[in-house]
């Protein structure tokens, strides 16, 4: 019972539930919800009002809330199929806790969302194939908790980034965006842990045939997901009442300051991947999006 994965749920035993535990009415609308230094749209963030700077940093959030929603409702689906008598003991109990905290950052993202009044605009790209392979793959594949780790890594340190940026001179954030992120940031990182304590596991039962397989498919799938849930919609961009939100969708693809915020991102989770001997895992390739459609996406 003193297991790394029994020390981690203990860990999670004191609930706290975001709906009642962050102060939901410290926002100040008149401060920007990401550092400034987190916008990027080809350059183009430069010339854009002060306003309209602020609305382009709430859309930033909103689709990170997004990304968390989806992956987080992914990992509730799946655990809620599981046979929990044919499995670990403390591996159940870390799933049950993981469940029960996931709920609460989903209501959570989902008010934040609502608050940037982005709740009936597309924030992903498109998520349709990826929802599809990960609802098919097995509750304790390998492959399945690679892609939750990639999910929660990535969020996390995006979460992260912002949460130090913003400490920095000029760029200070939302008092409700803060407690938001250090909310999800001290929950993720046993979330992680965990992740990584169940996909290692995974991983060394594997025969090198298979682990040759699973590296394969998270080649395939990684610069997807980085692709959804990085890079700005054009739907989300047309909120900002932009001419060009197209253009400016295609723009941010192709800006080297937003390909390198996206691979400082992911660096962290591309390492850890990359070291368990399922050779090398980057995103460092050109994003699939070209021509400023979600749809596209395939």
């Amino acid at each position: 019972m003193n297991s790394p994965l029994n020390r981690l749920a203990e860990l999670g035993a004191d609930y706290r539930d975001p709906m009642r535990v962050i102060d939901w009415d410290s926002g100040d609308v008149d401060l920007p919800w990401l550092p400034h230094g987190m916008l990027s749209l080809g350059g183009a963030e430069e010339e854009l009002p002060a306003d309209v700077l602020v609305q382009l940093s709430r859309i930033e959030l909103a689709r990170i809330c997004a990304a968390g929603l989806w992956v987080e409702g992914l990992l509730i689906s799946k655990i809620s199929t599981l046979s929990y008598p044919k499995i670990n003991i403390d591996e159940t109990r870390v799933m049950l806790s993981e469940v029960r905290e996931e709920a609460g950052h989903g209501l959570m993202f989902l008010k934040m969302i609502r608050r940037a009044g982005l709740e009936n605009v597309p924030l992903l790209g498109s998520t349709w194939l990826l929802t599809a392979i990960a609802r098919m793959l097995p509750a304790d594949s390998a492959e399945f908790w690679a892609l939750v780790y990639i999910g929660e890594s990535v969020t996390d340190t995006f979460a992260v980034k912002a949460l130090q940026q913003s400490l920095t001179e000029n760029n200070e954030i939302c008092p409700l965006v803060r407690q938001v992120l250090s909310f999800h940031h001290r929950d993720e990182a046993r979330h992680i842990a965990a992740a990584r304590a169940l996909l290692e596991m995974r991983v060394a039962a594997l025969t090198s045939s298979r682990k040759a397989a699973v590296a394969a498919g998270l080649k395939w799938l990684l610069p997807r997901f980085i692709d959804a849930t990085l890079y700005p919609t054009e739907a989300s961009l047309a909120s900002l009442g932009l001419n060009n939100p197209g253009e400016q969708a295609v723009a941010a693809r192709k800006c080297p300051k937003r390909r390198a915020m996206v691979h400082s991102f992911s660096a962290s989770a591309c390492k850890f991947l990359s070291g368990l001997g399922l050779g090398e895992v980057s995103v460092l390739k050109p994003p699939l999006f070209s021509k400023g459609r979600s749809d596209e996406l395939a």
